[in-house]
Parts: structure tokens; sequence; C-alpha cells
């Protein structure tokens, strides 16, 4: 039986629910500094901080509350809205899960289920959370917004705007419902009722960005580029962005190829982050071709908003005794992520007589073999979701780590408030994140000679360690299975060629389509296979490419299978065709291991230069290019000359053991002297300078 609370934390109670606010946060202060704090002390004082909009205060006290016995429901459904609030949407399902599992269903954690399957694109997961808080109440408003969004993300939008239609009902001024259902009625060819929609979200909201931009699209989807300019100049006067706006609708608009009006307001989202707004997040820029000038103003402007009180970011001395050096390795990706895919065996190749590593995980729970793997692989290994920033860079400063090393950079579930309270002496970005943190509280970023050359590295903020060959550590080269599947069980035709290209379908961009496109036109019998992703992104491509006199039918989709069964199916394919501005990284490296020659641009950017640092390390430089009209000439070069490109098969499999890209011992070694190189310039109290892992002495 729980004991009585104590007569302090009932009055505190009382004055909080009394609205006598700071006279409860003088007396929770005094009670939640006493070893035996009641877990009911930080919810009440987490309850006050966000009040007090101290969104990290909050997270701090609530994730206090939930690491003790006794702890409320409530807790963990308010730990997830900050987590969510955050960018962890992941985190955040799984607070809201908790708190079902301890209070059963409620609406609440159920429409928040929704959201954050939302953000993370899963729709159809979405929409089944969004249905079982219909069943509790269908009238709320909000509810049959997000109910008619997932329709429309997955497809459906004639039932899409009955959903809306009934928000608007329940509420006729919500803008957001009247701009939704203007895209829903656009893709059922209402183009003049869906400009009608949109004018009236406008109405009610004539400053909503996201509706702006959605008029702006329509006007250019209906051929009016005059209408269409006249609203994009009245969306550039629009008050500064407070919410990173601009590069959500941005990024929505690019999992899905839609791509009425992508030039014209990726402009002018660029030109913001120049003026120094909060228009967009940095990892939604990445795939648009943004100039690494805006890149590094988006990370900056990024990095600012987690900035911390200088007091709080002082690192904690390095004890006298000798000891191995101790690198922490953070990530919300340890468990079945492309993150754990490549680093997994790097941990494993860890020399543990000099080094000594900690996994700290802010991610799920971990429970599938390759994050047992990775777990495994690590001396420690900490699960630290339930706690704050704060608390983890303490947790690490305790640990006495001396390079910490983020995974995660700004990708989702990112934590820049672990380092920007210093969890190490030196913190270093490593592979989750293909471009600058824009902070002065990471101090390195891990890279090779390829993807940041020495000419770019004024777009960088840290500076740049070097490793030999390529920046991207692989397991070792083993069996890939048989591939079970025949071409014509996978939708290919028997005999034509296949181009290629399993990545993300956001990193698709309409110049690299037009691309494409001319190539299908060029080969008669080819066909384009890609891996299916959001759910709209097949019904546009196929009015894209209806649009340029092509068959949609040659655009075939690959459905996402297990990754042993994904890396066998590449020997149906012919040639790898990457794209532009944001290339294929653990794709490239997938399709290389499999034997299939990847054909990419050199871009600009870091993540624009992945593929070309891979086939560089393997000497396959005849598959790098460095303009789009070599890159199509390339392409039809290989598909029309089957020697040719049985040749650069030949050479790949040749190259793939002797190059060292799938060598994780090797990479390891490079990894560790990059770690000592820069350990040994902080001991010895010299400031941060680029390093050459390969200039190195042995």
């Amino acid at each position: 039986m729980p004991s009585a609370p104590s007569p302090l934390l009932v009055q505190a109670e009382q004055l909080f629910r009394s609205g006598r606010a700071p006279q409860a946060e003088a007396m929770l202060r005094t009670i939640v500094d006493k070893a035996d704090a009641p877990a009911r002390a930080f919810e009440l004082l987490a309850f006050i901080r966000g009040n007090q909009g101290d969104l990290a205060g909050c997270e701090h006290c609530l994730a206090r509350a939930v690491a003790l016995p006794g702890c409320s429901a409530e807790a963990h459904f308010y730990l997830g809205r900050v987590r969510l609030q955050r960018g962890s949407a992941r985190e955040a399902i799984a607070c809201f899960e908790r708190a079902i599992r301890e209070a059963g269903e409620f609406f609440e954690a159920l429409h928040e289920i929704g959201v954050a399957r939302s953000a993370t694109g899963d729709h159809a997961l979405a929409l089944a959370a969004f249905e079982r808080a219909a069943r509790i109440n269908d009238r709320v408003p909000e509810l049959q917004l997000n109910l008619g969004s997932s329709l429309l993300a997955l497809q459906r939008p004639q039932q899409a705007v009955v959903h809306f239609e009934r928000a608007l009902k329940l509420k006729p001024q919500l803008a957001r419902a009247w701009s939704e259902r203007a895209m829903a009625l656009a893709e059922l060819g209402r183009l003049d009722d869906a400009l009608a929609s949109c004018d009236r979200a406008l109405q009610f909201a004539p400053q909503d960005v996201y509706a702006a931009m959605n008029q702006v699209a329509l006007l250019e989807r209906a051929g009016r580029k005059e209408a269409a300019r006249d609203a994009l100049s009245l969306l550039a006067r629009l008050p500064a962005d407070t919410g990173h706006l601009r590069g959500y609708w941005l990024h929505d608009r690019m999992l899905a190829c839609r791509w009425d009006g992508f030039a014209s307001l990726l402009d002018e989202t660029c030109r913001r982050v120049l003026a120094g707004e909060q228009a967009a997040e940095p990892f939604a820029l990445l795939p648009t071709g943004a100039d690494p000038a805006v890149l590094l103003a988006c990370a900056r402007r990024y990095a600012q908003d987690h900035a911390v009180p200088a007091q709080a970011v002082a690192a904690a001395p390095r004890d006298a005794a000798p000891r191995r050096l101790r690198i922490g390795y953070f990530s919300s990706g340890f468990g079945p992520h492309p993150t754990s895919q490549l680093v997994v065996r790097h941990f494993e190749c860890h020399d543990r007589a000099r080094f000594e590593c900690f996994g700290f995980s802010f991610g799920p729970p971990i429970s599938d073999p390759l994050g047992r793997r990775v777990m495994q692989s690590l001396e420690h290994f900490a699960e630290v979701a339930n706690q704050d920033d704060a608390q983890i860079a303490a947790l690490a400063r305790e640990a006495g780590i001396d390079i910490a090393i983020d995974l995660n950079g700004y990708i989702e579930g990112s934590r820049p408030g672990i380092f920007a309270r210093r969890a190490a002496p030196l913190q270093a970005g490593y592979l989750g994140f293909p471009g600058t943190m824009g902070a002065d509280f990471i101090d390195y970023i891990l890279a090779d000679a390829v993807v940041i050359r020495p000419e770019d590295q004024r777009f960088y903020s840290e500076k740049v360690v070097r490793l030999p060959g390529s920046y991207q550590c692989n397991d070792e080269l083993g069996a890939i299975e048989p591939c079970m599947l025949t071409r014509e069980a996978a939708g290919l035709p028997a005999d034509g060629f296949v181009f290629a290209c399993f990545n993300n379908n956001y990193k698709i961009t309409p110049d690299l389509f037009e691309v494409w496109i001319r190539l299908l036109s060029a080969v008669p019998g080819s066909v384009l296979w890609l891996l299916e992703g959001h759910a709209g992104a097949p019904a546009s491509l196929a009015t894209e490419a209806r649009a340029r006199g092509v068959d949609p039918s040659r655009i075939v989709w690959a459905k996402r299978t297990s990754h042993a069964e994904h890396l066998a199916r590449h020997a149906l394919a012919d040639l790898f065709l990457d794209t532009f501005h944001y290339n294929a990284h653990t794709t490239c490296s997938d399709a290389l291991r499999a034997g299939l020659p990847v054909l990419t641009l050199e871009g600009k950017t870091f993540a624009a230069r992945v593929a070309a640092s891979l086939l560089g390390a393997m000497g396959l430089h005849e598959l790098v290019t460095h303009d789009a009209p070599s890159y199509e000439s390339r392409a039809l070069e290989l598909a029309g000359s089957p020697e040719r490109l049985a040749a650069v098969r030949s050479r790949l499999l040749q190259a793939r053991g002797p190059s060292g890209v799938f060598d994780a011992q090797r990479f390891t070694r490079h990894f560790e002297a990059a770690c000592e190189a820069m350990w040994a310039r902080h001991a010895a109290g010299l400031p941060l300078e680029d390093i050459d892992v390969g200039g190195l002495r042995a």
C-alpha cells in the first residue's frame, strides 16, 4: 500500500491548484532536494515549469518523475508531449504508450500517438491511432483534421475531404482544415474549388505560412503563373517563421514527390535562412540542392536555439591516473536503423586495451537482434531515453568520457542539448548527419578528403578530421543470400534494362527526374526500379512521367523487406542511379556490397559526395560524374554497352575486398588514430585544428 503524501507535498499541490504557482514552486524545490523525493513533487514542478514556457525544465522534472515509483500516467503523457515538441517522435510514442498501459486507453494519448506517427511518416499507423481516438470522441475538430491529413498522405483524397469538412462543421474558422481540404480537392482534379478553399484558409489566417505556400503551389499547378508570382510575393512579406514551417512544408512535399512551386518556394526559404530566421530545420534542406552557405546558416540558427548558459558547459577535469581513452557514442538509432547497420562492426573491432567504449541510447528500448548486438559490442551501455539532456550530459561526465561522438547530428531523434551542456571535453559529429552542426559545442567532424574538400571548410563550424579512404564504416564482406525472386515476380521485365534507385523518396528532385525520364525514353524497354516510401510518391511520379510522355508502368516499386532479402534482390538490377543532392549513403554501400554498379554525381555538399567517396575509395572513378549532362551520358553509355557494364561490374567485385571499404578492422584503426590525435592536442593544451589521419606517423 503506498504511503500517504507528506503534508508539505499536499500543501504544495493545494497552492498549485489554487493558482499560486510561485509559492508552490518554492515549496516543491525544498521537497525535491531530498534524497527520498516522491515522483509527484517532480510532476507538479514539471507542470509549473511547462506553464512558464520552460520546456527544458519541464522535461528535466518529468524525466526525474518517470524514473521513480508511483509516477502517474499523466507524467508519462506530458513527457511524450515535450519530446514530440523537440522532435523526438519515436521516444514520444513510447511515453504515450506507457501512459496508456498505466491508465488504459484515453483520447489524448491516442491522438498524440497519431500526431507522432505522422511526424515519423508512418501514416497508416497514424490513421489507426486517430481512428481509435475517434471511437472515444469524434467531436474534436483537430482530430477530424488529422484523420483527413493521414488519409490524404495515404492517397485517399475523397475520404480525406469528408473528414476535413467534418472538422470545418465543428470549427468553421479552422484555417488548416481549409488549407488541407484544398490540397485534397486538387488531388481530385477540382483545382478551382481547391483555390477557393485555400482562399478561405487565408481569410481566417492571413499570416499562415503553410496555407500561403499551398496557394503558391496550387496556382502553379493551375498554370496561373502571374497569380503564383503575386502569391509568392505576399508570402515573402509574411513575418519571420518561429517554427521551421517553410522547411516542414518543403520536406513534406518532397516525401510525396509533389513539386508544384518547389523552385520558387525553396528560393524563398533559403533567403529566409540567410536572413537568420527559423525557416527550416537543417535536415529538411539537405536534399533540396541548397547552397553550402545556406546549410551553414541554417545549422547555426538551429544550434543557437539549443545554446545553454556558459556555466552549464564546463567539462569535468580528467582524473590524473593513467587509463584507457574513454569514447562515448550517443544515438537514437542503436536499434533497427541504418546507423547501427554501419557502426556495429566498428564497435566490435575497437582495441579494448587502449579504448573503453560507452553507448548512450536515447531512442526506443532495444529489443531487436541488431540492437542487442550493438549493446554487446560496447563495454558499457545505458538506455537513457527517460533522462533529459542535462541528466545525460551529467551521466557522461560522471563516467569520465573523454570524447563524445554524436551519431545523430540533426536527424530525427537528435539531442543537441546533451552536447550543448558538454558531455565530454571533446565532442565530435560522425555519420548520422552529413553536414555541419553550426555549433560551437561540436569541436570536430569526422569526414574524408572527398566529402569535405579543403576549399569547402569555410562552410563547417567544426575542425575537420579526415580519415583515409572513405569516412563511412562498414561491416566486412559476407555471403549474400541467393535472390529467390525472378525479375517477373519483382514486376521487372525479363530482358529490359533495369535502372534502380533504392534511396528515400525525398531525395528525388525535379532536376534529377528529368534526367531519369530522358534515360527511359532513350533506352527502349528499360524501367526505373524505386523503393516504396511515402504513399503519395507513386501517384505523384506517375503524373510527372505521364506529363513527359513516358508510360508510368515503366516505374516499378520495390516493397520494403528484410535487409538480407533487399541485398539479394540487387542482383536483378543493372545499374544504380544515384540521387543528386543527397546521395545514396548506406544504400550505396549496400549496392556495392551486392556487386551493383552505382552511378553518382558529385555535388557541392557533404550529403552530395558520399557515393563519390565510396566509389573513389574503390577506384571506380568512371562512375563519378560532376554535372547532370555527364551523369546522363555515362548512364546511356553503360546501358547501351553490355560489355562495358560487365567490365565495370567485374572491377567492382574485384575491388570490394582490397579497397578497405568493407574492412572494419582497418577502418577502426584509422578511427582510433583520429581519436588519439584529437585527444593528444587537447591534453597538450593546443587549440583545435584540422587533422589528416592519413598523414599521421605510425
